[in-house]
């Protein structure tokens, strides 16, 4: 016997639309759409506690502070993050200044935090910070300067990621170049060039030949790569520079368009929080909580000098410096004076 067929009512698929439509949002809800630069072993592990903790879906795309903006970039009008982590505090300040993030005024954790490491707006946050300096096979001599390695007086072959294509070198160059003045500092990597720099494509590249022999001297390492090498046993060494390192702020903000807007904050809370705070110093990072220790081997060093920068100066000159940089002495081409990019 065949049961009767009973023909849906307006009403009844009323309330079967709505109730799809709830459940949508639901879903939307308890999702968090992570865009994070490296770590990605950190990235990975905050979005893993989080989820836990907090019973919510964290979506997380783990690359490269240039693959990040270009992403954001691409969806600019059909935004997908609602939070970003940055390997730059000027790639933040592009955003910012672009009205593209969103505000988070006076959180619990700020007097608990490296207030001069964030944005004063309060649009961003430092998750950690690294330094970026030298980094030495661990028998070459300790007392060496920027002047030192450019003037072709280091202890033998030195080589440094491109600026093009490695975030922290970037940051070091734009650093460098505020603080010596532009063409000033062409001219300090002209003559290192002229007296043997090599440039690396990659970090990656750059240490594991400083492991292996291949070069004496990294130019614009970043330490937590150099520690962690160090921590599986590596015989090199970090090294700052009497005159100056780069401190290089990775930041976290809260996209504009997110439409998770509290969800969103609460991540910010959960990065600055001390148990992740001390899941950033395991990676040799400088944590941005106050109250938590860095690592083993970050503790015993004093804090070096380093490189005072305006990050909005930095994101204003950055494009420009990267640019003629890569043209006038990655590449070494001669350009006319008039035809100045």
């Amino acid at each position: 016997m065949s049961l009767p067929r009973h023909p849906l009512t307006a009403t009844s698929l009323l309330l079967l639309l709505l109730l799809v439509i709830a459940c949508s949002q639901q879903d939307q809800d308890e999702t968090l759409v992570v865009y994070s630069a490296g770590p990605r072993v950190l990235a990975e592990q905050v979005a893993e506690a989080f989820e836990s903790e907090k019973g919510v879906r964290v979506e997380l795309f783990a690359a490269t502070t240039g693959q990040v903006m270009a992403r954001l970039e691409a969806e600019r009008y059909r935004p997908r993050a609602d939070v970003v982590v940055f390997a730059s505090r000027s790639a933040a300040e592009a955003l910012k200044q672009d009205g593209r993030l969103l505000a988070y005024p006076n959180p619990d954790w700020w007097e608990d935090s490296r207030e001069e490491w964030h944005d004063p707006d309060q649009y961003y946050f430092a998750t950690s910070a690294a330094l970026v300096g030298m980094a030495l096979r661990a028998d070459k001599d300790e007392n060496l300067d920027w002047a030192t390695v450019f003037a072709g007086e280091g202890p033998g072959r030195v080589t440094m990621p491109s600026p093009s294509r490695s975030g922290s070198a970037g940051d070091f160059l734009v650093a460098y170049s505020l603080q010596r003045g532009e063409a000033a500092a062409r001219d300090d990597f002209r003559a290192a060039r002229q007296h043997g720099l090599i440039f690396s494509a990659a970090n990656s590249q750059a240490i594991s030949g400083l492991v292996v022999g291949t070069y004496d001297v990294i130019l614009a390492a970043a330490d937590y790569l150099i520690y962690r090498q160090i921590d599986a046993g590596a015989d090199i060494r970090m090294h700052y520079p009497p005159s100056g390192s780069a401190l290089v702020e990775r930041p976290v903000a809260v996209l504009a368009d997110t439409p998770v807007p509290q969800l969103a904050r609460h991540f910010v809370d959960f990065y600055l929080s001390e148990a992740m705070q001390e899941a950033v110093a395991a990676q040799h990072l400088l944590p941005a909580r106050t109250g938590v220790e860095p690592s083993a081997l970050r503790r015993h060093a004093e804090a070096p000098a380093t490189f005072d920068v305006d990050p909005v100066a930095a994101w204003e000159q950055q494009a420009t410096i990267l640019r003629r940089f890569q043209i006038r002495v990655e590449r070494a081409e001669v350009i006319p004076a008039e035809s100045t990019p």
